[in-house]
């Protein structure tokens, strides 16, 4: 079954689309759009509704368009022409004009050709309608034919003003009067005068001016048509076609007239509404805009239309386009009003238009955020996204902005706090560092002077290496640590508690920390400074203060503790202890007895001289310090090392400082956390409870921490995570937020750094104190030509994911007092990487330096042995041509290279295949001696010739 477009069945019904769409919407039918599509029956079940709500009885012809066609018959003679002018003039004059709105069509125009009137030379009666009887006519008065164009008829709409006897009439306006050309018929101004009872007006254009007229007999009543404008073509008497308009009766005050061209029509009074007061007079309605409509012959079978030409003559002959003048169908007229027309002739006012002020968009309302709203909460860190997302800028506005401070980082980069401070504060915000509240998860209490009670002091002993500070710690506790320590020298941090008698002869305690001496642990050094309370400074009598010893002295006053020193080895001959008095006075040490305030003892570890000394020079300074800890309340401590053992798990040496640490508390250092499950002292014994001021070694953490993280006992393990954690995630802020500022010569840094040689190393040791000194060391050894990058470090023996790694990077393994696993030393061995082994920090640095040395291309120098003058040439069998020679300086060796000159110009370059003297073979011919010489592939020898020899030699390349 066939279908119908909405806009169709519009322009059937001579609609707009959106009044059809509007109409079928409100009857209840699915439409969308005016592209939507209705069944044939539904479509012509909409026609008959339309049409049975408009009250149309007869099928009105489906227009071209949507505007309103007129037709009527075309007159056969002139005589018509002028006997309706003439009739239309004499009507005028009897009735007032009446008011029929007609609506611009919206449809496309259609261009339909004028048709022009010729001229008449006699008037001709033309009589109307039988139907409809026509009032007695005065004999009109003819003015000569000589308009060309259709006739125009000029009407005034008249309103029912007071009872006033004055009438006003208003000129057509003068825009429309000037646009008219020369040779087209003058058009009708109307002004204020006495009516006239005959109008002058040329052949085919009827000129009506509205006047006062006598009271009419009252006008038949008329239904009042349907609300709508448009309607369907009826047929009027006569058989004239009529549009069905609507009748405004309460038109718009605004001012309208109208102007029909056309064949004449005969005019038809109508009588004047009384006034109020009587008087027989009224106000005509002022004139306003003229519509001009033409009569045009329609398609094959149908008849002649009425076109709006206003807009055409408007703008003159010389404003037509090309394809002919612009012409709009004019909109439904009501039925009586086609009648009127149909019969004598209709005055059509046009609704005055007013120009719509352009709608101005709707300013959209900023409302300003109050000042103590803008306020941005931040952690340490916060991402550029996060920050314009609060702030209600650009991401990329802030990016902007950091890069002119030299800050290259994208929008999920984060940033510090200082940075996004400074970005805030341009875009008027504030920043509040609301970071992590570390307090309601480690309580930090108030010690009551009661609670408090004297603990241990905790002494470091610090100074240069192989001074003896590990053999005056075994003197004090009589004890031989530096037998096990590898290559005698210490190489961790040790924590030792050591019980001597005070000077009231009671028994105390002494926290003693051992410190390595070599230059690589200087972390391990500035570690033991910052949690003792005296610094003990060893300083060896027969060598006096080193490098090392003044690296101490630095740790300690920076730490702003206390230092005692112990003048070492006076049992040796060569001891000289008033010259390191002397020296450590230059580094702001000055002894007691020189009227100081730096105890000076002279000790002896091998003989035990003056150790009693020290002990009570180091108990009396702790008397004086008056050290106390609260051992009632949580335990905090220090990490002063950490390591990670096969079957017992990460172990942390930990230094109690304060409070009681017992086996069970929630524990949380550094990024790591758990649950102390053991603890043992430095003899190996088991406790269950450590006081302050006491060393312990803890398991059961789920890490090795990093060495001098602090220790806190928490509630229980779930807030011993949270704090972790929190901890953990500022730490990768903080690495992700490094950003340097780079400038050129930083790039060009870089890019001699990428054409320079990279050693990779991957670094495995037994405790982290050891990680960290094997980097710095490493480090250091890096050259303008070959770096040294360690790609990874960690605690514990070699794995073979470390293997892996090293195999994929190209990078040698270094393992420190550790050992590979049996599945990592067999996959080394296959996938061929580098795994040393030390237990001693010199044999580690040493070997690396060789493998740095190792990247660099050797260096190859020739050298140059001695020549030999060609004589004469000799063949011989199996050998080929030989050169008899004569060596004239240095010496020809058989080993040697050879390179052949003739005429000072090489000609070959080879190696010697025989060199004999007389008829034996020799290994070398010294100056002065003649030999017979043959080079490998080559005969052509000439007397005059010079054999060069030389060496290469393979230098060894340096890394400076």
């Amino acid at each position: 079954m066939a279908k119908k477009r909405v806009y169709e069945l519009a322009k059937d019904l001579g609609l707009s689309n959106k009044e059809m769409v509007d109409w079928l919407r409100a009857h209840e039918y699915d439409v969308k759009s005016h592209s939507s599509s209705l069944e044939d029956d539904q479509a012509l079940a909409v026609v008959e509704k339309f049409r049975g709500e408009k009250g149309s009885k007869v099928e009105a012809p489906k227009p071209s368009g949507s505007g309103v066609v007129l037709r009527r018959k075309k007159a056969d003679t002139a005589a018509e022409h002028e006997h309706a002018a003439a009739l239309a003039a004499q009507q005028s004059a009897e009735a007032p004009p009446r008011s029929v709105e007609v609506r611009k069509a919206e449809s496309p125009p259609i261009p339909v050709p004028e048709r022009k009137l010729e001229p008449h030379p006699a008037p001709t009666e033309v009589h109307p309608p039988a139907a409809i009887p026509a009032p007695p006519t005065p004999p009109p008065v003819l003015p000569p034919v000589a308009a060309e164009k259709p006739a125009v008829v000029a009407a005034a709409r008249a309103e029912r003003p007071p009872a006033a006897p004055k009438a006003e009439l208003q000129a057509e306006p003068k825009s429309a009067a000037a646009q008219q050309p020369a040779s087209a018929a003058p058009r009708p101004v109307e002004a204020s005068r006495p009516p006239a009872p005959v109008s002058n007006v040329p052949v085919g254009v009827a000129k009506v001016a509205a006047r006062p007229a006598p009271p009419p007999p009252p006008r038949p009543h008329v239904r009042p048509p349907p609300p709508k404008p448009s309607g369907p073509i009826v047929q009027g008497p006569g058989g004239v076609q009529s549009v069905q308009v609507t009748e405004n009766l309460q038109a718009r005050p605004s001012a309208t007239r109208a102007v029909v061209l056309s064949r004449p029509l005969i005019p038809i009074a109508r009588p004047a509404p009384r006034a109020p007061g009587g008087g027989g007079s009224f106000r005509p309605r002022p004139v306003g805009e003229v519509r001009e409509l033409a009569v045009v012959s329609g398609g094959p079978g149908r008849g002649r239309e009425f076109i709006d030409v206003t807009k055409d003559n408007k703008g003159g002959p010389g404003q037509r386009g090309k394809k002919g003048p612009r012409v709009e169908k004019t909109e439904s007229l009501s039925k009586q009003d086609l009648v009127e027309l149909a019969r004598q002739r209709a005055y059509v006012p046009v609704r005055g238009h007013k120009k719509k002020s352009a709608k101005k968009g709707k300013q959209t309302e900023i409302t300003e955020m109050s000042e103590h709203k803008k306020v941005i909460r931040i952690d340490e860190t916060i991402t550029v996204a996060e920050l314009s997302q609060t702030m209600g800028v650009k991401s990329a506005d802030l990016i902007r902005k950091l890069m002119a401070n030299g800050k290259m980082v994208t929008q999920n980069q984060p940033i510090d706090f200082d940075t996004a401070s400074v970005l805030a504060l341009d875009s008027g915000w504030k920043v509040e560092k609301v970071g992590f509240e570390l307090d309601e998860f480690i309580r930090e209490t108030e010690d009551k002077p009661q609670d408090l009670v004297a603990r241990p002091p905790v002494v470091t002993i610090m100074g240069h290496v192989d001074h003896g500070k590990t053999s005056l710690l075994d003197a004090i506790r009589k004890t031989n640590v530096a037998a096990g320590e590898a290559g005698g020298i210490t190489q961790h941090i040790g924590a030792y508690s050591v019980d001597v008698i005070g000077s009231d002869g009671g028994e105390a305690s002494i926290t003693f920390l051992d410190t390595p001496g070599h230059e690589a642990f200087t972390a391990m050094r500035a570690r033991g400074a910052n949690v003792t309370d005296i610094a003990v400074l060893v300083v060896a009598a027969d060598d006096g203060v080193m490098p090392q010893t003044v690296e101490s002295i630095n740790h300690a006053k920076a730490a702003e503790v206390t230092v005692v020193v112990a003048i070492n080895k006076i049992d040796k001959p060569e001891a000289q202890p008033e010259r390191i008095k002397q020296q450590l006075s230059e580094h702001g040490l000055i002894s007691e007895e020189w009227g100081g305030d730096t105890m000076m003892i002279p000790v002896s570890a091998r003989t035990g001289e003056g150790i009693e000394k020290l002990l009570e020079a180091i108990l009396l300074q702790a008397e004086v310090m008056e050290l106390k800890a609260n051992p009632s309340k949580p335990a905090t401590g220090t990490v002063i090392e950490a390591k990670l053992e096969k079957g017992r798990g990460p172990v942390a040496t930990v230094l109690v400082q304060d409070g009681t640490l017992r086996v069970g508390d929630a524990i949380v250092t550094g990024i790591h956390h758990g649950r102390v499950r053991a603890m043992m002292n430095e003899h190996g014994e088991w406790v269950d409870d450590v006081p302050p001021g006491f060393p312990v070694e803890v398991l059961g953490l789920d890490g090795a921490p990093s060495a001098g993280d602090d220790l806190n006992v928490v509630e229980d393990e779930q807030a011993a995570a949270v704090v972790a954690e929190h901890r953990l995630k500022k730490q990768r802020e903080k690495d992700l937020s490094k950003s340097n500022k780079l400038s050129i010569d930083d790039i060009l840094a870089k890019g001699k750094k990428d054409e320079a040689k990279v050693l990779k190393i991957i670094v495995k040791a037994d405790v982290h104190g050891s990680v960290e000194a094997l980097k710095m060391a490493l480090a250091k050894l890096s050259t303008p030509k070959v770096s040294v990058d360690v790609i990874h470090s960690a605690v514990g023996n070699v794995t073979e994911s470390d293997v892996m790694l090293g195999a994929a990077s190209k990078a040698m393994i270094v393992g420190f007092n550790v050992k590979p696993e049996s599945k990592a030393a067999e996959t080394a061995a296959s996938q061929g990487v580098t795994l040393k082994q030390y237990d001693i920090i010199y044999e580690a640095l040493d070997d690396v330096k060789l493998a740095m040395e190792g990247l660099l291309e050797a260096i190859i120098k020739e050298k140059v042995v001695g020549h030999a003058k060609v004589l004469q040439t000799f063949n011989v069998p199996k050998l080929g041509t030989i050169a008899g020679s004569s060596v004239t300086d240095g010496k020809i060796t058989r080993t040697s290279m050879v390179r052949l000159l003739r005429d000072q110009k090489p000609i070959l370059t080879g190696k010697i295949a025989s060199l004999k003297r007389f008829k034996d073979d020799v290994r070398e011919v010294d100056k002065g001696f003649e030999c017979g010489i043959g080079i490998e592939n080559f005969t052509d020898f000439q007397p005059g010739d010079v054999i060069e020899a030389y060496e290469l030699e393979t230098i060894r390349p340096s890394l400076t």
